[in-house]
């Protein structure tokens, strides 16, 4: 159980590592328990994939997440990383279990057994095995611990769970790490290639040169006809393959609070006022803090404050029982009292002995203040603290240091123990109780000069719009709507009428997961790729919190090769600047003088002074014999006519020159390949996703 909760105090780190793993355990055969669905999420290598699969392993993954963070529910941004996972994971199990058959890759139980053990660690460990068993405190792979945990996982039915869980996480990363290898190892630059690009990099040439620039001719004296962009679209057709996508309009009407709902709260928290005051802090200060957490909409803030940092003199040295407000600050009204007023330093420095309950030995809080009230006697007759933190102290980050904690402010420990080092004095045994168990503290340091300090306690209610205010708003989104009849043009009109702000979003795919000013667009993306919603399209009002919706589609991308009409601007670009190209080309026939000059290009150089990125340029000059004048060439952003006028060659060049050039390419090799590993999976499973339409 000590490793389950290890596991969960890991926390983030440990969904991420699980985003690296495949889960066969999770992804198994669940599609043979449904029969074949009319409602199909994707279909991946010519097999559907059923909504009900799809929501199975969901669930499957979802759960696990839940054993082993400890929580009961995940929240918004857990719950969009198992959705990616999930989906990734299918798309991998489809894509490649014919092609592990076939290559006969697999992970026997030796192999996961010295995965668990560490024997293997030559080869690299199992990422997600290296961080939960890692020592906190060594850095290092506790292959020990790994082991004791799956061998005695049986003894609980949770165990059992995440032993489960975690042994197919790696033995399916392992399976795909294997095949991801198999292709990397067959990539390799050769010593031919090598010693070219040493060549590439340490051949060089300056030349003189002169451009004219495209900028130069006004588009407006270009004219492109009908067939001469019908021929560039055929000629570069595989230039314009897309994946499906969207373009969207839409407004945001952020919902305000009206007079009213103004005056609506400010009542409301008149509400506290008599009760807030009459709390006692004489006894105990957490009744006060209790009934803040209970009534405000802002937690109470442990830190005692100066009058700087209170910034409000009438409130400072307001007797305890006094409540102030209430106040309109930043959208909300508050009730503000101080109370705890004291004498303390701004920093303080301890040691502790952490006593926990582990429910064996110390079945009890009772039990763990008898050993730290043992431990403070020792201490006081005269034995080292800091080795007493070494052989007792439950928190193993400062035991190894005496029990020490160093300097800290308020707000760096949970408030009984900062209080404790705060009101106390230098040279204290105290012993304090927290939710992490008995701690025996000592004061090893406190700043000076002490200050006078308060706490303050404020009850915060927000502004909100009311029904009535929100309805208003409803209705202005809805008429929006209604009166743009699925008409841009008329939806943009009604916008300026009613001096709303448009905002645009492009190229939204079904995996978007963020649209300006929109806090949760999944509904909204499910709308625009809806089989009736089209280029056009505008939605009905969405609400998100406080802010209505309305959407209009103004382009709608399918995968594939984009038609002509919807790439028209950018082909009439680009044959606008061919045809300059052309004109510039001509005129520049017979130059033999040039202003400009360049120095020290290589090949692999790609930026040409301050006339940008040139390849054609580079690579003509690279080419050029010394003192030939070029023919004009048509660049990026102009056209060149250039004359080398010194060359640096490398000359023959051996095996050993070429080395670091040979490593350096190999590993830009595999780290491209590596990452578009999936992505060419993807490609190659012919994937239709559907997802946008159910989820």
């Amino acid at each position: 159980m000590a490793t389950l909760q290890r596991i969960r105090n890991a926390g983030p780190i440990i969904v991420i590592v699980i985003g690296l793993a495949l889960v066969a355990f999770l992804l198994g055969d669940v599609n043979k328990l449904f029969s074949r669905s009319e409602k199909d999420v994707a279909e991946i290598n010519g097999t559907p994939v059923t909504i009900q699969e799809y929501q199975a392993r969901y669930k499957n993954y979802e759960e696990s997440m839940k054993t082993l963070t400890g929580k009961s529910s995940l929240d918004e941004q857990n719950q969009k990383f198992v959705k990616k996972q999930v989906w990734d994971k299918i798309v991998k199990k489809y894509a490649l279990s014919s092609v592990y058959d076939n290559l006969g890759l697999g992970v026997s139980d030796l192999e996961l057994a010295k995965i668990v053990s560490g024997e293997n660690i030559q080869t690299g460990l199992d990422p997600l095995t290296r961080q939960i068993f890692t020592d906190p405190n060594t850095r290092q792979f506790n292959a020990k611990a790994a082991v004791n945990f799956f061998s005695n996982a049986n003894q609980s039915e949770e165990s059992l769970q995440v032993a489960k869980f975690l042994e197919n996480e790696m033995r399916d990363n392992r399976e795909y790490t294997k095949y991801t290898s198999l292709i990397l190892k067959g990539l390799n630059i050769t010593d031919f290639e090598a010693k070219k690009l040493y060549k590439d990099r340490v051949n060089i040439v300056d030349f003189d040169y002169t451009t004219k620039k495209y900028s130069s001719i006004p588009d407006s004296t270009i004219s492109v006809s009908e067939a001469e962009l019908q021929t560039y679209y055929d000629n570069h057709n595989n230039d314009f393959e897309q994946k499906k996508s969207r373009d969207i309009e839409y407004v945001t009407l952020n919902v305000i609070p009206s007079a009213d709902d103004y005056k609506t709260a400010k009542k409301d928290i008149e509400y506290y006022i008599q009760e807030f005051g009459e709390i006692s802090v004489d006894t105990s200060i957490n009744e006060i803090i209790d009934y803040v957490n209970a009534n405000s909409e802002v937690p109470f803030s442990d830190a005692h404050l100066t009058l700087a940092e209170l910034g409000d003199t009438a409130l400072f040295y307001a007797s305890p029982d006094s409540v102030f407000g209430p106040v309109l600050e930043n959208g909300s009204y508050v009730l503000k009292r101080v109370f705890d007023r004291v004498n303390i330093p701004d920093t303080v420095g301890a040691r502790h002995i952490l006593i926990k309950v582990d429910g064996q030995g110390i079945k009890d809080m009772a039990r763990a203040e008898e050993i730290a009230d043992s431990l403070k006697v020792l201490i006081k007759n005269g034995a080292d603290f800091a080795q007493l933190a070494k052989d007792n102290s439950a928190d193993q980050g400062s035991a190894q240091k005496g029990g020490d904690l160093g300097k800290f402010t308020e707000g760096r420990m949970v408030r009984a123990f900062s209080d404790a080092c705060f009101k106390g004095k230098t040279g204290d045994l105290l012993i304090v109780k927290t939710q992490y168990g008995v701690h025996l503290i000592e004061i090893t340091y406190q700043s000076s000069p002490k200050k006078e300090k308060v706490r303050l306690a404020e009850i915060v209610n927000k502004v909100r719009p009311g029904n009535n205010t929100i309805s208003e708003y409803y209705a202005k989104a809805t008429a929006l709507s209604a009166n743009s009849g699925n008409n841009i043009e008329k939806f943009d009109q009604l916008i300026e009428k009613d001096h709303l702000t448009k905002k645009i979003a492009t190229e939204i795919t079904p995996e978007t997961e963020i649209i300006a000013g929109i806090d949760n667009p999944e509904p909204i993306i499910r709308w625009i790729f809806k089989d009736e919603t089209g280029k056009g399209s505008v939605s009905e009002p969405f609400q998100d919190g406080d802010v209505f919706i309305v959407v209009a589609v103004t382009e709608v991308r399918k995968d594939g090769i984009a038609p002509l009409e919807q790439v028209k601007d950018f082909v009439t670009a680009k044959v606008i600047k061919q045809k300059k190209g052309k004109i510039l080309a001509e005129e520049m026939q017979d130059v033999t003088t040039f202003d400009k000059t360049a120095e020290n290009i290589s090949f692999s150089s790609s930026r040409l002074n301050n006339d940008g990125i040139e390849y054609a340029v580079i690579a003509t000059a690279t080419q050029l014999e010394k003192d030939k004048i070029s023919k004009p060439i048509i660049g990026e952003n102009g056209v060149y006519v250039l004359k080398v006028t010194s060359k640096t060659s490398a000359g023959k060049v051996e095996d050993k020159d070429a080395v670091n050039d040979k490593r350096n390419a190999e590993r830009r090799l595999y780290f491209t390949v590596s990452r578009k590993i999936f992505d060419a999976l993807k490609d190659a499973a012919d994937v239709k996703d559907d997802r946008s339409k159910f989820f």
